[in-house]
C-alpha cells in the first residue's frame, strides 16, 4: 500500500494553511517547514500505523529533514518562504532524463483536515523553537544522535522508530 500523498503536498498544504491564516505566528521559513513535515509524518504514524508520505526523514544537525524538500527550499535561509510551492518529479518514459517537473495534486480530505489540525497546534511556534522541541530527551532525532554520536552522515530516522515514540505519547496522553 503506498503512502496517501507526498512530502511536497504536505509542505505545498501547510504553506497555504499559512496564506489562508489571518493569525500573528511566526511564518514558515525552511527550519519551520522540515519541522512541520516531521511532525506530520510521526503523529500520522501514530495515528494510522503507516507513512503519510515515502520520502525518508534524516537526521542533520538542526532536526529532522526530508532532502527533497530541504534542497527546494534552502535559498530562503532564515527568511520566510514566499511565492515557492514544492514540485516532483514524474517519470515520463524510459529514458534517463524522461522526466517533468509538476506540482503535486493536493492530499486527500482526510489528510488535508489532519495537517490543518497540527498547522492549528504547531503554528505558534518558531522554526528554532520546533527544532529544539526535535532535540528534547527521548525524541527520534535525539535517540539516532544518541546512537551515531555524530550526525555528519546525516543518518536516517527510521519510520519504525518515530511510530513507537509517537505512539507511546498518545498512550500517556490516554
Amino acid at each position: 500500500m503506498s503512502a496517501p500523498t507526498t512530502a511536497a503536498s504536505v509542505a505545498n498544504t501547510f504553506l497555504q494553511l499559512q496564506d489562508s491564516d489571518p493569525g500573528a505566528f511566526p511564518r514558515i521559513d525552511p527550519l519551520k517547514l522540515q519541522k512541520l513535515l516531521f511532525y506530520a509524518q510521526a503523529w500520522w504514524l501514530a495515528y494510522n500505523h503507516s507513512e503519510l508520505f515515502d520520502e525518508e526523514i534524516y537526521a542533520w544537525p538542526w532536526g529532522p529533514v526530508v532532502p527533497s524538500i530541504y534542497s527546494q527550499f534552502r535559498d530562503f535561509g532564515a527568511q520566510p518562504i514566499t511565492n515557492r510551492r514544492a514540485t516532483v518529479l514524474n517519470r515520463t518514459g524510459e529514458g534517463m532524463l524522461d522526466f517533468e517537473v509538476e506540482f503535486p495534486t493536493p492530499p486527500p480530505t482526510n489528510v488535508q483536515d489532519f495537517l490543518r489540525r497540527l498547522w492549528d497546534s504547531h503554528k505558534h511556534l518558531s522554526g528554532i523553537q520546533l527544532s529544539n522541541a526535535t532535540h528534547a530527551p527521548g525524541e527520534p532525532w535525539t535517540v539516532v544522535k544518541e546512537r551515531y554520536g555524530d550526525l555528519a552522515n546525516k543518518p536516517l530516522i527510521p519510520t519504525d522508530l518515530m511510530r513507537d515514540i509517537f505512539r507511546s505519547k498518545l498512550a500517556s496522553a490516554r
